[in-house]
């Protein structure tokens, strides 16, 4: 993915795009020339075709050229191309870009036809043009930490389905749910056995247990919640300002104005994970019962006429702001609105 800030990059850059398949990739390589002109060829999608690729693109460039390769974010196989050209050339430029915003890119090019070589040009023209920030390669602990969560939140999704199932379906056949009762019980102990995991890799790892240690402090962020954050966005601290990080999880306010007549409501962008979304809507829900500065936050937005499903996102934004701000000032949150019971020991 593109990271929060544009890293500048040499004006001399020579960019190559890169489309990914299951066997093979397709390079295209940026030039003065029109895009049917852009050189194309491809390559078997191993370390030794990414090698093979980087000779290609060193020699087309010539020496003391500047390089960036821009890809999209395909899951497994952006990851793993960007791990061996980086190994390969740690000076290279590698961009993992956002799908939408390349896919957007390529549509405004007005192709009539969708191939290999014409999305590898595109992407090559997208990097020359846009010139996205570079990835970083996920630490193992955070890449661990990230499958937990992910597999976690599979499991979780299965067996909410099943629960309902059983809860809306009246079965003649008494073995059917005994069957989804024994598989509710494994996912239950399955589970058990992800958050235990999640729970001894984050008191192995100390920049790990800083970061949830500071997050939890916050009153309705759970563990589950804190290691969401951290194995879907990142440390929310290497974000310059809020606002960038609130964009990044896909919660910036997206307004639909035009004209005198068009006023459409006021969403979220939902550019970002969903499963932080989804992660920060029960957070939120639970904070405006138990956390008294997110209650207020959240009844002075109902008292200005907005809709409670816009105030529970003006309080998932609140949140994620405060992990960041805790996890940066390295202190544990500090409510700002005082309980009666707090009032009462005053």
């Amino acid at each position: 993915m593109d990271t929060a800030q544009h890293t500048a990059t040499h004006p001399t850059r020579l960019w190559a795009g890169v489309d990914l398949a299951k066997r093979t990739f397709t390079g295209a390589i940026w030039g003065h020339q029109a895009f049917q002109d852009r050189r194309v060829r491809s390559f078997p999608r191993t370390e030794e075709g990414i090698a093979e690729f980087l000779d290609w693109l060193k020699a087309e460039a010539g020496p003391g050229t500047p390089l960036g390769v821009v890809m999209e974010a395909t899951g497994a196989f952006g990851l793993e191309a960007g791990l061996w050209l980086t190994r390969l050339d740690p000076d290279l430029h590698v961009a993992i870009a956002n799908p939408h915003r390349t896919c957007a890119y390529i549509a405004s090019l007005g192709l009539r036809n969708k191939t290999d070589d014409l999305d590898a040009r595109a992407l090559a023209g997208y990097g020359q043009e846009r010139r996205p920030g570079g990835w970083e390669p996920m630490r193992p602990e955070r890449k661990e930490l990230q499958e937990f969560v992910r597999t976690r939140a599979l499991l979780v999704e299965q067996q909410t389905a099943i629960r309902l199932s059983l809860k809306d379906h009246t079965r003649s056949a008494g073995l059917a749910t005994q069957a989804m009762e024994r598989v509710l019980a494994t996912l239950a102990e399955q589970i058990a056995a992800l958050e235990e995991g999640i729970s001894r890799l984050v008191k192995a790892h100390p920049d790990l247990n800083r970061c949830v240690g500071r997050m939890t402090s916050i009153k309705g962020i759970g563990l589950i919640t804190a290691v969401t954050v951290l194995a879907e966005i990142g440390d929310p601290s290497r974000f310059l300002r809020s606002r960038q990080l609130a964009a990044f999880a896909g919660m910036s306010p997206r307004r639909k104005d035009s004209g005198t007549s068009v006023h459409g409501r006021t969403r979220m962008c939902k550019q970002g994970s969903a499963l932080v979304r989804s992660t920060l809507y029960m957070a939120a829900q639970s904070a405006v019962r138990f956390n008294p500065d997110m209650a207020r936050v959240y009844a002075e937005h109902i008292a200005r006429g907005n809709h409670w499903r816009s105030g529970i996102g003006v309080v998932m934004r609140k949140l994620l702001v405060l992990m960041r701000a805790v996890v940066i000032a390295d202190h544990d949150w500090v409510p700002q609105v005082r309980t009666a019971g707090m009032a009462e020991k005053a």
